[in-house]
């Protein structure tokens, strides 16, 4: 095609297939059988008719498709708005992944009150003729709010909570991370563990709190909680007034998130206190940056990937009516670093370096 071909076309408009049907002298039926492989064409046609659809750069539309073939190719993603970063991760891989095996992704975010929020989106992609959706929902409420409006639609649920709650959910075992954290501290002779904590309308946070939590109990081991938020500032802000000082710190703290724990090592540093040789940091996440902070954190990392391409394996599933499991739980990978010293007797001045758990 000439440029001044091209220009033409776009002064038309979107090329559509009766303009397809006409260049390449078949009938719109016989167009639309190749493009949807419904019916026997000949080998012959099908080249005539997938040249001339090259040539006119025409692409099919998905809405006027569903119509005829009840599959439209879209699959609505629904987000909570309060977005870190896990959420915003997971996201992008859905996505990414969705595309790989062929589906249109449409995102559309969700907020406190959810119930009113979701039935607005909802009826969006209800008019975009969605195969199927697949909700990220890290804060309390929005899973609650999926059951109590029934919805026919096919469903995947993307959250921490891990629970059967008669819609199928996928998540990782942020528990057993917070716990395998933990204990690696133990193991290596800490016995007052703090936890850093992020937003506790969180599953995440509730999790491994929890983890922290239990982990220290059944070791018999003594640990304070930290109010923060996601926000590092707040992290910042409750290591300054902890009251910690040379004569006064604890052995180590779990943080809730990498933000948070380099967060804490700012304001740990402003103190006078130096990680690991005070105090020891373990956190969650493996951001980017958690290899090359000083010192390299210790933490647990989040395979999103695997996650995002599970929820959107079951979806597909599920809208194949294929069965699928209630609850899919992975698991994540703890990563030990430069931030934890070594406190049993023998090494008390050393970091460890184990590569992994």
């Amino acid at each position: 095609m000439t440029m001044s071909e091209g220009l033409q076309n776009l002064k038309k408009g979107r090329p559509g297939i009766l303009d397809v049907a006409r260049k390449a002298g078949v009938s719109p039926a016989t167009v639309s059988r190749v493009i949807n492989g419904t019916a026997n064409v000949t080998a012959e046609t099908r080249e005539i008719v997938q040249k001339t659809i090259d040539e006119l750069n025409y692409s099919p539309n998905k809405f006027a498709r569903s119509l005829v073939t009840n599959h439209s190719g879209i699959i609505g993603v629904l987000v909570d708005r309060s977005i870190r970063y896990a959420t915003a991760n997971v996201l992008v891989q859905l996505e990414e992944y969705a595309s790989m095996l062929g589906y249109m992704s449409v995102v559309l975010t969700v907020d406190k009150p959810f119930h009113s929020q979701f039935q607005q989106a909802m009826t969006k992609l209800r008019s975009m003729s969605v195969e199927g959706i697949i909700v990220i929902a890290p804060r309390i409420g929005l899973s609650q709010t999926i059951v109590d409006c029934q919805i026919p639609e096919p469903v995947i649920i993307v959250s921490s909570e891990l629970k059967d709650i008669g819609i199928p959910m996928v998540g990782e075992d942020q528990y057993e991370g917070a716990s395998r954290a933990v204990r690696h501290l133990i193991r290596l002779g800490h016995r007052n563990i703090w936890h850093l904590a992020g937003s506790m309308d969180w599953f995440d946070e509730q999790q491994r709190l929890n983890g922290w939590k239990d982990t220290l109990a059944s070791n018999h081991v003594h640990g304070t909680r930290l109010q923060a938020s996601w926000s590092p500032k707040t992290a910042y802000e409750a290591i300054i007034n902890a009251g910690f000082n040379r004569r006064n710190h604890p052995d180590a703290i779990f943080a809730a998130s990498d933000h948070l724990a380099m967060a804490a090592i700012a304001a740990l540093r402003d103190l006078k206190l130096n990680v690991p040789k005070d105090i020891s940091i373990v956190s969650y996440d493996d951001v980017e940056a958690a290899e090359y902070v000083s010192p390299a954190l210790t933490t647990v990392r989040q395979n999103l990937p695997a996650v995002a391409r599970r929820a959107v394996s079951l979806l597909v599933r599920v809208m194949n009516d294929q069965p699928i499991d209630m609850v899919t739980v992975m698991q994540p990978q703890f990563i030990a670093r430069g931030s934890v010293r070594n406190r049993t007797p023998a090494n008390r001045n050393k970091p460890t370096t184990i590569a992994k758990e």
